[in-house]
């Protein structure tokens, strides 16, 4: 199905909702325009699109005419095995937007009778978030779960029958839930859902009661938002929020507020708890800024507020809390650092020995770490994207799910504790001069970014009307907003990975859908390697020689370096706090392969400046770049070149480097080899204004970087397979694994004193003859210019000598 079918049947529906068409005419142009198949997969994502469910009688007139036309099609599978990709991308698109399309296709196929016994306090499920609970071995894996009970601590139970194993991009048998239909949830022990259909689908309540229940929800949060607080003097339950700062799809917080409970929402802040360099100066400065807006959405919303709290023990901290307050329940969206789940763990068990329930839910990411092994495919390939996903396919057993909505009420404790005013957490404190005057670093981020989680959704929209279909071709663009600009907001979890993959999964762009499964990559290789940060994985490399230059390193943070992409990003990054991924790239390639400068460096930077900075995701791109992760880039990005690529007219450049405002399109990547005259008329002064490049010799610099490799290579042969010239990585076992080596590697290796290199790494973008002709013709034309000039200055003063001889 096409963007543009998908969109035009959106605006079809919108249409009906507006009364310009009636529902039988709407069907049927749906009909018309996506076909048969795609609008039985489509319908629900269509009419969520148009926000068709807010108005619960005509949208039910609609899913009535749906329902009895497909109704001869109610139970049958759909087969999705037989789809043919064009790549590994696509398929992984394909397998993933049609999982969730299937978990939102609602056969109704369950009886009157069945349906009226789901009562108004069943709220929508979250399976695939999946609970843990302390106790952990106690609870069966989904592949076992044949008549199994899965207690959720309330009194209620949800029990699964005819379940099979089921693996990622199959269609297994349809099984039923009975009891609880809700994660945690308390519900009455008739409550009866039926998951019916294919695929890896989500039981969800029948479309009338859920449209009934959604006005209801509507209905209740406006009469709670405009009365006083509502107490209840049950056990409070603490949820205490870190990443997952947002009200939508959060299934920490639905087990909240499906206690029945007063909820208190807190927030702990401990910095050193996070690890070394894991809260830079801006992921604090952003931090800030959310909570402050999902505070003010919590008050608006719910007339509850979030307790703030800077602590200096998190376990003793939520100990006292628990005391403070007399709760009896901790609920918590899980975190994958090792550092942090150790310490969750430990938090956790200590709550249990107190006789707290604690429940703990995977919500971060797509798939979380200890859900995926290499039992059934090795550890071959290990670090490539291909390679992690063939493992998710292999060893996921729940579907990735479809987003839960946000809870209706989440009433207030009849006494809250005590909170800290959030500035007192200092985390958007800025320095200040010697006279008292503040240095206002963040000034272009404030006026840059909207730190709420509406301001999540409005990137994301925008994205996806716009930008996402030039993402495929041309997401390197750096002067064009082709990209999204939801990694802050995915980072703190004020969007959930589950909610973007579905608000993207009909717009065929496996490119994006593969940002997310590299961003799950990441955290299952901090998981498995968890001095991904600090050491290199590759364990020869240690001993790569590397420049000590503090100018260099210097110039390069403060885009100083003489290359303006480079200088461009670079202070793009630092005014903003932000870059997109192809700019990463080059800045990264230089400081390695050109300044020698350790990956080291720029991950501690990263760490400091960007926005969305994560250590799972920053550590296993710098290795990769460095040559010592497991997945070697198999390119660099060269500092000029690339250019012609991502900034082909300049406008990137020119908007963060104003110096070059005035410089024609065919100097501004190249200042250095602008006749002087045109250079005069810019405004540019090299060496003044902007200054000289750092290095000159681009070539040597490289070949020295490559030199460095082979050399450590060749000092260290038990670590580099004889048959394949692979680098072989021990593992824990003892055992040695091979791991992707770049060619060029390999064969400087074999042929260390070739002076040719078949296998080049370097990326020059789409190199244009013209450009470089025109650049040589204005030199020439400038050149014989000045020397014009020249002769007419001579022939001048040899008048003048001879008429000043005369006299």
């Amino acid at each position: 199905m096409s963007t543009l079918g998908f969109q035009d049947a959106v605006n079809i529906v919108r249409d009906f909702k507006n009364g310009s068409v009636s529902s039988e005419e709407c069907f049927c142009m749906m009909l018309s325009v996506l076909g048969e198949e795609q609008t039985k997969l489509q319908f629900h994502n269509i009419v969520s699109r148009a926000a068709l469910q807010q108005n619960g009688q005509i949208w039910k007139q609609l899913h009535d005419i749906y329902t009895n036309y497909f109704s001869s099609l109610v139970g049958e599978d759909c087969d999705i095995s037989s789809v043919e990709a064009e790549s590994f991308g696509e398929q992984l698109d394909l397998e993933l937007a049609i999982a969730l399309s299937q978990t939102d296709t609602r056969l109704s196929s369950a009886t009157g009778e069945e349906l009226s016994s789901a009562t108004d306090s069943a709220s929508k499920p979250s399976p695939t978030h999946r609970t843990t609970v302390t106790d952990r071995d106690n609870v069966p894996t989904y592949a076992s779960r044949t008549k199994a009970s899965v207690n959720c601590g309330t009194g209620s139970s949800l029990s699964v029958n005819n379940t099979e194993n089921i693996k990622f991009g199959q269609s297994p048998k349809p099984p039923v839930f009975h009891g609880a239909v809700s994660v945690c949830g308390s519900t009455q022990e008739n409550d009866t859902i039926r998951r019916i259909g294919s695929g890896n689908q989500e039981e969800n309540p029948s479309e009338d009661n859920n449209a009934k229940r959604k006005n209801k929800k509507k209905k209740g949060q406006q009469q709670h938002c405009q009365g006083p607080m509502r107490h209840i003097s049950n056990k409070p339950v603490i949820y205490w929020l870190r990443r997952d700062l947002r009200l939508h799809d959060n299934p920490a917080l639905v087990a909240a507020h499906e206690t029945n409970s007063p909820v208190i929402l807190a927030f702990l802040w401990n910095e050193t708890e996070e690890g070394p360099l894991a809260a830079g100066g801006a992921t604090k400065y952003w931090l800030h800024f959310a909570l402050r807006e999902l505070d003010n959405a919590v008050q608006r919303e719910y007339s509850n507020r979030i307790v703030f709290r800077k602590a200096a023990d998190s376990q003793k901290e939520i100990l006292s809390l628990v005391s403070e307050t007399g709760a009896g329940s901790v609920v918590m969206n899980n975190l994958y650092e090792p550092c942090l789940k150790a310490r969750d763990d430990k938090i956790s068990a200590s709550l249990q020995l107190k006789g707290v329930e604690v429940k703990r839910f995977d919500s971060y990411l797509l798939h979380a770490p200890d859900s995926v092994n290499t039992e059934s495919i090795g550890m071959r390939g290990i670090g490539s994207v291909t390679h992690f996903m063939e493992c998710c396919r292999q060893s996921s057993k729940d579907s990735i799910g479809f987003p839960v909505d946000k809870p209706s009420v989440l009433p207030t404790s009849v006494s809250m504790p005590h909170s800290q005013s959030l500035g007192e957490l200092d985390l958007a404190r800025l320095p200040q001069r010697r006279d008292g005057t503040i240095i206002d670093w963040a000034k272009v981020i404030r006026e840059s970014w909207d730190f709420s989680e509406d301001g999540a959704w409005n990137a994301l929209d925008l994205f996806v009307n716009g930008g996402i279909r030039n993402y495929e071709k041309e997401s390197g663009r750096s002067d064009m907003p082709n990209t999204s600009r939801i990694s802050p907001y995915l980072h703190f979890g004020q969007v959930s990975p589950r909610s973007v993959l579905r608000h993207a999964q009909g717009l065929r762009s496996p490119k994006f859908l593969r940002k997310l499964a590299w961003r799950d990559l990441s955290y299952w290789l901090l998981s498995k390697f968890p001095e991904i940060p600090s050491k290199p994985m590759r364990v020869h490399y240690q001993k790569q020689r590397w420049s000590q230059s503090k100018a260099h390193l210097k110039a390069w943070q403060k885009g100083n370096t003489g290359y303006p992409l480079v200088d461009a990003a670079m202070r793009q990054l630092w005014l903003t706090g932000w870059m997109n991924n192809y700019m990463r790239h080059v800045v990264a390639s230089f400081l390695i392969s050109y300044l020698h400068l350790h990956w080291e460096h720029g991950y501690a930077w990263f760490q400091d400046t960007l926005l969305d900075a994560d250590v799972a995701i920053n550590a296993m791109m710098w290795q990769n770049g460095g040559m010592s992760g497991l997945d070697q880039w198999n390119f660099v990005m060269h500092p000029v070149d690339a250019a012609l690529t991502c900034d082909p007219k300049g406008d990137y450049v020119r908007q963060w480097c104003p110096e070059f405002s005035a410089l024609p399109d065919d100097f501004v990547h190249k200042p250095w080899k602008c006749p002087p005259s045109i250079l005069r008329r810019a405004g540019v002064e090299i060496g003044k204004n902007y200054p000289h490049r750092i290095i000159t010799d681009l070539e040597e610099a490289r070949e020295q970087s490559l030199r460095d490799v082979v050399t450590i290579r060749l000092a260290n042969p038990q670590f580099v397979d004889p048959h394949t010239g692979n680098d072989l990585v021990p593992l824990p076992s003892g055992l040695l694994l091979p791991v992707i080596t770049r060619k060029e590697f390999k064969y400087k290796t074999a042929h260390p004193q070739a002076k040719d290199n078949p296998h080049t790494a370097v990326l020059r973008g789409y190199r244009s003859r013209k450009r470089d002709e025109a650049i040589a013709f204005a030199n020439q034309v400038d050149f014989t210019a000045s020397t014009v000039n020249e002769c007419a200055l001579r022939h001048k003063r040899y008048e003048e000598s001879g008429r000043f001889v005369d006299l």
